[in-house]
């Protein structure tokens, strides 16, 4: 590869920068590793104008890439990604959370094209353009240096066939008649809530099997979560290295009230609680002289759907997905459907997020 088309100073950063601005699109991937930290460790990010014109942008050598976002946040450069979500999340990250703009998702385009919506990207490469990559570097560290010349070719390969992928896809899916679809659908990357820096005190929201607690222990389990939440940020480890989410359900049952309480439930190791016993019974402690009112929080927790009504609604989705010729879960999820079916029982229909896209057109006449 070219020295001159590998990014590795702040110099060459800034030219990089200005040049891609002046296209129109681009193709975009990252590699990273995410193994023992809380966030992903960015290790590189490749850019291809074309097949013979590629960038690799070292985020080990620079620092501060938040420049790049002008990148991600500019509405007139198509940015070209496959299952494009992880990777805007940790760039969006990087790049003081600035909301990607003009997303094309290969995976999510691939779905409206005929094509399998969960395809990986080396499988729709030798699809749509019979080229069979290796991928002999998908479990690779991407942090150390120097990369191997293996590497460098893996990263390349990424990248510089999408813009011909993107080209096919759109052929096929303006003839299926799914154009006015497929570009609803690419909206999607661009609602900032994706992007928004993790909130501590929300994170209880994410456990399941909250809906069945009471009051006092959904507060404790709230005081909990973001304690350690809070502490998985400070010490740069995932949260379940501190506490699993089963434990932790465990703990606020038990509603230990001094450490050896703490102890004597046989949940922790003796060096976890040494570690983090003292704040595990502080937050306890804190949420029990809390005064916060969590019961709108529970009433939406245990909302109760009609269960003959979730499979009537699957079987309708089922059928008009055959009559597409689209895969079900592009049209819903079941996560999908029982938030539908909630809030149609709440009279909330209006902010549901299944009905303010493409999709309204397929159950509007089917939930009034």
């Amino acid at each position: 590869m070219n020295k001159n088309y590998y990014i590795d100073t702040e110099e060459k950063f800034n030219w990089f920068i200005a040049k891609t601005l002046e296209h129109k699109i681009i193709a975009v991937d990252t590699e990273f590793l995410w193994r023992n930290t809380y966030n992903p460790i960015l290790g590189l990010i490749q850019v291809a104008f074309s097949k013979d014109e590629c960038y690799l942008i070292d985020t080990i050598a620079i620092e501060d890439i938040s420049a790049f976002g002008k990148i991600l946040a500019n509405k007139n450069i198509v940015k070209i990604l496959h299952d494009a979500q992880q990777d805007l999340l940790i760039m969006s990250r990087l790049c003081n959370y600035v909301t990607p703009m003009n997303i094309f998702d290969t995976r999510r385009a691939a779905g409206f094209a005929g094509l399998d919506h969960t395809i990986s990207l080396a499988k729709l490469i030798n699809e749509l353009l019979g080229i069979l990559l290796p991928k002999s570097e998908t479990t690779t560290d991407w942090t150390r240096r120097p990369l191997t010349e293996n590497q460098i070719q893996y990263a390349i390969d990424d990248v510089i066939h999408m813009c011909d992928i993107r080209e096919i896809l759109l052929k096929r899916i303006n003839q299926n008649g799914f154009g006015p679809w497929l570009n609803n659908e690419m909206k999607f990357y661009e609602n900032n809530n994706i992007y928004k820096k993790n909130d501590p005190d929300e994170r209880y929201l994410k456990l399941k099997g909250i809906s069945r607690l009471n009051h006092y222990k959904l507060k404790i389990v709230k005081h909990i979560a973001a304690w350690r939440e809070k502490e998985a940020i400070k010490r740069d480890i995932p949260k379940t290295f501190i506490i699993k989410d089963n434990i932790l359900l465990k703990i606020v049952h038990a509603n230990p009230k001094k450490i050896q309480d703490l102890i004597d439930t046989k949940l922790l190791p003796p060096e976890r609680i040494r570690n983090y016993g003292g704040d595990i019974i502080g937050a306890i402690k804190t949420a029990e002289n809390s005064n916060e009112d969590l019961r709108n929080v529970m009433k939406d927790l245990k909302i109760v759907i009609n269960g003959n009504e979730l499979v009537k609604l699957k079987q309708f989705v089922i059928e008009k997905a055959k009559e597409l010729n689209l895969a079900v879960d592009i049209i819903a999820t079941r996560a999908d459907l029982v938030k539908l079916l909630e809030d149609k029982k709440t009279n909330n229909l209006k902010n549901n997020q299944l009905l303010k896209t493409w999709r309204k057109d397929i159950f509007k006449n089917y939930i009034i």
